[in-house]
């Protein structure tokens, strides 16, 4: 549970941090903050026009993804969290720009607080713009470590037996 809840205060911690971004959409006339989402993108709904997927509409994003996690006993549980950033830009040179602006102030932003419910942030941040990119689209990841408790054995339970 502490990692979903881990998850949970991430996405609504991100969502207030970013809120003041204006990005690029498929609609020239729209720029919005990215959305946070947990886990996965939504479903893609179809469009009414010639049943075309909405794809682009989604951006732009940030999921939190839940990768793994590495316990050893009686030391530190680390779990590690995927950021997967999607933007959206038909400036062909230099589109990018925006996936790392966002990298940028989810890292600063962390930074900051460090401490979300029982997690700790660890320190270890890894950043990464793919480097082939589907075009207006573009994506960079940003794996998150953190410290959580450990599952305390009640081996008292062990002496009734």
């Amino acid at each position: 549970m502490l990692n979903i809840d881990l998850i949970d205060k991430l996405v609504v911690f991100l969502n207030e941090e970013l809120k003041e971004m204006r990005l690029s959409t498929k609609d020239e006339n729209i720029e919005k903050a990215p959305t946070v989402y947990d886990g996965y993108l939504p479903p893609k709904e179809k469009s009414s026009r010639r049943g075309e997927d909405t794809e682009q509409e989604d951006y732009p994003f940030v999921i939190v993804r839940y990768l793994d996690e590495d316990e050893e006993q009686y030391k530190e549980n680390v779990a590690t969290l995927r950021l997967v950033i999607g933007t959206y830009s038909k400036d062909e040179q230099h589109g990018w720009r925006d996936t790392l602006n966002v990298i940028n102030r989810i890292k600063i932003a962390l930074g900051k607080k460090q401490i979300f419910g029982a997690a700790v942030l660890t320190g270890k941040m890894s950043t990464t713009l793919f480097e082939e990119q589907m075009k207006p689209m573009w994506h960079g990841v940003m794996d998150v470590q953190f410290n959580l408790p450990q599952v305390a054995w009640d081996r008292s339970v062990l002496d009734d037996y």
